[in-house]
């Protein structure tokens, strides 16, 4: 009985013996700051509106809601982005264009940040979306920050008969 017991034992041991090993896994995450627009190279125009009755104020009733901003970002630890916005070119005098920025849509994960709305743009960077970390939008139309610009009057003693084109410039960058 205790040769039996013993064979037993001889055998479970080797039934329930582990054997373990291992090997290293190196990786590279890169930083990722990548931004597009969509639709790509589609400009529009904004209009005013002369009234019909002295008197009574220039309005524009025109906007523009057809861009959406895209981006994907790898961000180092610790760190956040913003995107900016400026115009780069002609600027009319006396006039305001305003973008809104709606809460980020789209198919995208990970910290995707939060609008800054309404900027009046200028020549100078403005955040326009703030505390992006490590997130994509998804890509095209309907992904991302919808932007609606809209046209104002800032200064009416500078308002002259004119036509001019501007650029909106956007950049991604590290807070």
């Amino acid at each position: 009985m205790r040769i039996l017991f013993l064979i037993f034992l001889l055998f479970s041991s080797k039934v329930f013996a582990q054997n373990t090993a291992n090997s290293t896994v190196s990786f590279a995450l890169p930083s990722v700051s990548l931004l597009d627009l969509a639709p790509d190279r589609n400009s529009f125009t904004l209009t005013f509106v002369a009234p019909t009755e002295a008197g009574n104020v220039i309005t524009s009733t025109s906007t523009n809601n057809t861009k959406w901003l895209n981006f994907t970002s790898a961000v180092p630890p610790l760190v956040t982005r913003k995107i900016t916005a400026h115009l780069a070119g002609t600027i009319p005098y006396g006039v305001n264009i305003v973008v809104n920025v709606a809460n980020v849509a789209g198919s995208g994960a990970g910290v995707r940040g939060n609008p800054v709305s309404p900027v009046v743009l200028s020549s100078t960077p403005q955040a326009i979306v703030n505390g992006i970390g490590g997130a994509y939008t998804g890509d095209g139309s309907s992904q991302g920050y919808q932007l609606t610009f809209s046209l104002g009057i800032g200064d009416f003693s500078q308002i002259r008969n004119q036509t001019a084109n501007t650029t909106v410039v956007y950049t991604l960058a590290d807070n």
